[in-house]
């Protein structure tokens, strides 16, 4: 599994980003790609969503993450992806490795290491 680390956080994430106004979401993560780390990738099937909550600083922080296969004959999980954004940094985990790298949002370790159900997106949420 590609992810991300944004300097300066202990924590990993998922490629991608937020959705400019009128992007559908396959074109969003297109885009996010490209600009992340120059690659132009192929958006597949939708995986599912976590819906997210947490604080930052005192001041509480809302998301909803949702997930495509997504592939590119330009990244190899044998060799480590560039950066095109200097704050950013990506490595590949195994799937079932994800808590060590310590993957957030937490719902997304689990759902990814889960069982390919092709037909059956899943949903998970951090908000109580």
């Amino acid at each position: 599994m590609l992810v991300v680390q944004a300097e300066g956080q202990p924590h990993t994430f998922l490629p991608g980003g937020h959705r400019e106004p009128g992007e559908g979401l396959k074109d969003c993560l297109r885009r996010e790609l490209h600009e992340e780390l120059g690659v132009r990738p192929e958006v597949g099937r939708y995986l599912g969503a976590v819906e997210h909550q947490w604080s930052r600083e005192g001041e509480r922080q809302y998301e909803v993450n949702h997930c495509y296969v997504a592939t590119s004959p330009a990244l190899a999980a044998d060799t480590p992806p560039q950066a095109q954004e200097t704050h950013l940094s990506f490595a590949w985990a195994p799937v079932d490795q994800l808590d060590r790298v310590s993957l957030q949002p937490p719902p997304l370790r689990a759902l990814l290491a889960g069982p390919d159900e092709a037909d059956a997106p899943w949903w998970a949420s951090t908000v109580r």
